[in-house]
């Protein structure tokens, strides 16, 4: 073997071919970094944007789980009144099951009347076709 057979050949365009798959790989990355560099500008102008809506809307957020917590206690009051009222003419279990059984069934009207207003579209539970 001669000094010339072990050298690589190089092929006539790989000096012209080399410099533009070098510039063309520089391009992809530098338009690579500026994609990431949008997206992540982007990302973080929402997050600014969230984080400062939460801020303004944290005391109406906290106003609704109070006025939902007095309402779900005013109601328990309510169903005692209705219990120690029916106890009147009926015995106080009997008044207290009674009450109980009525609120059970207004729960199963509301879930009712919701799962109806749900709007149609694929199942998230496969439902077995009925035979």
């Amino acid at each position: 073997m001669t000094a010339t057979s072990e050298r690589p050949r190089t092929r006539l365009f790989d000096r012209i071919t080399d410099p533009l798959s070098e510039r063309t790989r520089d391009k992809i990355v530098r338009a690579e970094d500026r994609v990431r560099a949008a997206v992540q500008h982007e990302l973080d102008a929402v997050s600014r944007s969230v984080r400062t809506r939460a801020v303004q809307i944290r005391p109406s957020a906290i106003a609704f789980g109070v006025a939902a917590l007095l309402t779900a206690l005013g109601i328990a009051l309510f169903a005692f009144a209705a219990v120690v009222a029916l106890a009147q003419a009926v015995a106080l279990w009997l008044s207290a099951l009674l009450v109980g059984g009525a609120l059970v069934l207004l729960a199963a009207g509301a879930a009712a009347w919701g799962r109806a207003m749900l709007p149609a579209g694929p199942s998230l539970i496969p439902v077995p076709p009925s035979t």
